[in-house]
């Protein structure tokens, strides 16, 4: 049965680890033309504590379960090398269907020597690099991407998170706040050329950052895979209603209320509903 996703051309950044590598195999599986980027390329990891991978690996793997696709070298937080990324894209395929901003530069290493205790003692530049990679970058990407496509980009996804009540870690919460205010504002803009701006927020996601800082024990029984939000952002792609959610940020569990996703191992995890419900 054909996929309602086979043959779009799909955009994927900071696809070389992660919930952006799970969401690039998981549209190519579906049968997508599957563009990959991030910073991350063979011989030079933004993460050197974290396992080598890179966007050329990304691209091997769904390559190697059949699918199509391309890598391009690209930090979402410049505008030139964005520019010429939709310049290069445009040129080759005339056509952006979904747009899947995923790029995080977030947790990029800051001096860890002067962080303290009290919230003014937080070092600055953490903040920034959470602005900078978080929404400054999904609104580099998502308005040079429909300047260079004439407004005509099919679908905008960004992965992002939920904030919480009472509030977590002050520079992580705010970036995740102005993420989730993009997408509200964006989806309200758009609203009248039918493009869907939506959120999805995953749960506890097993990734290789989380693994490096979290013992298995901690992990074990309350964490997902990064295929299960991956899958939800497949779904929402080949809904052809999806506008109804534009402007929103739905929970990955949402979305397998919705749609019937599951997680490789058939499980369909409410971590964050479970979360909430035990704060509220």
């Amino acid at each position: 049965m054909r996929s309602p996703v086979t043959g779009k051309v799909v955009l994927v950044t900071g696809a070389s680890r992660g919930l952006g590598r799970a969401t690039a195999l998981e549209f190519a599986a579906a049968g997508a033309h599957v563009i990959v980027t991030a910073r991350s390329t063979r011989g030079r990891s933004t993460q050197a504590a974290l396992p080598q991978t890179s966007v050329e690996d990304t691209l091997e793997a769904l390559r190697a379960g059949g699918g199509q696709g391309e890598a391009h070298a690209c930090d979402h937080t410049d505008a030139a090398q964005v520019e010429r990324l939709m310049l290069d894209l445009r040129a080759r395929h005339g056509r952006l269907d979904v747009l899947i901003n995923n790029a995080w530069g977030g947790h990029d290493p800051v001096n860890e020597a002067a962080r303290g205790r009290e919230v003014w003692e937080e070092p600055p530049e953490q903040l920034r690099n959470m602005l900078l990679g978080g929404a400054y970058s999904d609104a580099l990407t998502t308005l040079l991407a429909l300047r260079h496509f004439g407004g005509a980009v099919g679908q905008v996804l960004c992965t992002t998170w939920h904030t919480e009540e009472p509030p977590g870690w002050l520079p992580y919460e705010v970036s995740k706040a102005a993420k989730n205010r993009f997408v509200y504002v964006l989806g309200h803009q758009l609203s009248g050329h039918g493009i869907p701006v939506i959120g999805v927020a995953p749960g506890w996601m097993r990734t290789e950052l989380m693994e490096t800082h979290h013992t298995p024990q901690e992990l074990d029984g309350q964490t997902e895979t990064p295929h299960y939000a991956a899958r939800g952002l497949v779904a929402l792609a080949a809904d052809p209603d999806s506008l109804r959610h534009s402007g929103q940020v739905l929970d990955v569990g949402e979305l397998a209320d919705l749609y019937g996703i599951t997680d490789l191992d058939g499980s369909q995890p409410q971590w964050w509903r479970a979360h909430r419900s035990g704060r509220s």
